[in-house]
């Protein structure tokens, strides 16, 4: 539980820091919950690959690909998917 509160304010932060409206930070928490229970699962590449697909996912709802990106590599540490 612990980690979920400090997970959650990490995001946060970093919504705050793109100047993310109150209303929408529930949709960034929710790809910030699903990046975790991939990481939990995948390694490496397929971890990348995974959050990349989430981020599309996530921009076709209305999110902003660079708080995405950001939450990706600021809070999880995640490197983007190296271009083929």
């Amino acid at each position: 539980m612990a980690f979920d509160k400090t997970l959650r304010l990490r995001v946060r932060f970093e919504c705050c820091r793109h100047g993310v409206r109150e209303t929408t930070l529930a949709g960034y928490w929710n790809f910030a919950q699903q990046v975790e229970k991939g990481r939990l699962k995948l390694h490496g590449v397929d971890l990348r690959l995974y959050v990349a697909a989430l981020i599309e996912r996530y921009v076709r709802l209305g999110l902003e690909r660079k708080v995405l990106a950001d939450i990706r590599h600021n809070v999880f540490t995640i490197a983007a998917p190296d271009a083929p």
